[in-house]
């Protein structure tokens, strides 16, 4: 009886060990490769970052698909990541692409593979719900990179970019429905660019600024394009101009009057060293908001997206990931002082810039499911192989125990 009785102790021992390791396995942080060039994208309090290089060498990071989760309250030095990233993805390693957000699917065009065996194809998919990539070929559209898509009522906007040896100012328009396409009017379209800032406007036109062509091209101009009636509109800034730049983000202001834009290049591969510039887009004139906080590394060829009241910029290049966290949130909600914060609360409101459609998603694509071994959230396996030897000691003790426990008649 008192060996029945240890070894049931023994048993609801061992379980409830088991659940403590396996809550301490899913509470345990990565850090993941600092990366640039990468995409990001929101669909359902989730944000999605794909691609992008490390180094500056064509290496794709370790982790190349994760997601956070934003529906829970936390600190960016303590992101949880999730990650998505499978050996065998028919994505190949990429940066410079542009991905964006139409119901559960995350589409993604163009960028440049970085292994010169694989090629990229026009578009892919991925359904949030089921893990599942899917290539989606449209033919006529070429792949580019240094782009930035718009989506608005089933219809994708993908301007200007690079796709052979030098800069484009076209612009296709494809419906996300049947994939058909046509290019937009040219007439007063901007200078050829790629790496520029884009942003859908709540009149429906989309603001197109700076960039890089053969250097990087000033703000002083803006162009915006009127999706309703096709036509092209320039116009002169004001106030506190920011210097010409490239690879920065943009986002609209939850005032809806106005775009916010951060960091980015200028020649010489400089980084903007004043990051920060807001655009009313009443009378296009420039200014730098008041800030507080604690003021981060400006950073460029990273990537922003309104999440709630905060413009959340992720990523990039020119910070030390070691001493400064790899997620940013600017807390927007008051136009007389933004703040610098380590804390996201969210709201039942999450928003992003990138609108989203009650549209369905083209047909007629190659399904490859990923693994979905593959589709775990990643661990810190030097933790969990420590909690692992952290169990088995405790087990070792325990049956030692229990062995004192047997009657000496009884031990073999």
């Amino acid at each position: 009886m008192i060996l029945l009785k240890n070894f049931t102790i023994y048993i609801i021992f061992c379980i409830f060990l088991q659940l403590l390791l396996n809550e301490v396995k899913s509470q345990i942080f990565i850090k993941p490769d600092l990366r640039y060039g990468h995409t990001s994208t929101l669909i359902h309090k989730k944000l999605y970052i794909l691609g992008g290089t490390i180094n500056g060498n064509n290496s794709s990071p370790k982790e190349a698909f994760l997601y956070i989760d934003f529906s829970v309250p936390f600190n960016t030095n303590k992101v949880t990541w999730h990650n998505l990233s499978s050996k065998d993805s028919i994505v190949p390693s990429h940066h410079l692409a542009t991905t964006l957000a139409v119901d559960n699917t995350m589409f993604l065009f163009g960028g440049v593979s970085l292994n010169s065996y694989e090629t990229m194809a026009s578009s892919y998919k991925f359904d949030t719900q089921s893990n599942l990539w899917k290539i989606q070929e449209i033919n006529g559209v070429p792949g580019k990179q240094g782009i930035t898509s718009i989506f608005d009522e089933s219809t994708i906007y993908l301007f200007g970019g690079y796709p052979f040896t030098y800069n484009v100012n076209d612009m296709f328009i494809i419906n996300s429905n049947n994939l058909s396409w046509k290019k937009a009017n040219s007439t007063n379209s901007p200078f050829p660019r790629s790496q520029y800032g884009a942003v859908l406007l709540p009149n429906k036109f989309i603001i197109y600024m700076g960039g890089y062509n053969n250097g990087s091209i000033p703000l002083d101009q803006v162009y915006l394009y009127d999706t309703m009636n096709d036509f092209w509109i320039i116009k002169q800034t004001s106030g506190s101009i920011p210097s010409a730049r490239y690879s920065f983000s943009s986002i609209l202001g939850l005032d809806k009057q106005s775009v916010i834009i951060y960091g980015g290049q200028e020649d010489n591969k400089t980084i903007a060293k004043n990051p920060l510039y807001v655009l009313d887009i009443n009378n296009f004139n420039w200014y730098i908001p008041k800030v507080t906080g604690k003021i981060p590394s400006s950073r460029t060829s990273h990537k922003a997206v309104l999440i709630g009241k905060y413009m959340s910029i992720i990523f990039g290049e020119g910070y030390n990931n070691e001493s400064e966290d790899d997620l940013l949130l600017l807390d927007i909600s008051n136009n007389n002082e933004y703040i610098w914060t380590s804390s996201f609360t969210p709201n039942n409101n999450i928003q992003s810039n990138q609108p989203t459609s009650t549209s369905s998603s083209p047909s007629k694509t190659n399904d490859i499911q990923q693994p979905n071994s593959q589709l775990n959230t990643k661990t810190n396996y030097t933790d969990v192989i420590t909690s692992i030897i952290i169990g088995a000691i405790i087990d070792a003790i325990l049956l030692i125990f229990l062995y004192d426990e047997i009657p000496i008649g009884q031990k073999h």
